[in-house]
């Protein structure tokens, strides 16, 4: 799996994919789709990703490379 900025933030947050899993509550496809870049999250899923990676919503649009 290629390393991805939000990848790069899961890493550094400590957490491992069953981890990150359950602390995101989704499921193994849309954690891989999701760190793969494939999906966009919703409004709550973008929020428990910066609660869980102990970051901003804004760096997660970064990561994720989400305009608006």
């Amino acid at each position: 799996m290629k390393l991805t900025p939000i990848r790069l933030r899961r890493l550094n947050a400590g957490l491992d994919i069953e981890q990150a899993m359950e602390v995101l509550k989704i499921t193994k496809s849309t954690f891989y789709k999701l760190e793969q870049g494939w999906t966009s999250p919703s409004p709550q899923l973008i929020k428990r990703l910066a609660d869980a990676y102990e970051c901003t919503t804004d760096e997660i649009f970064k990561d994720l490379k989400i305009t608006g």
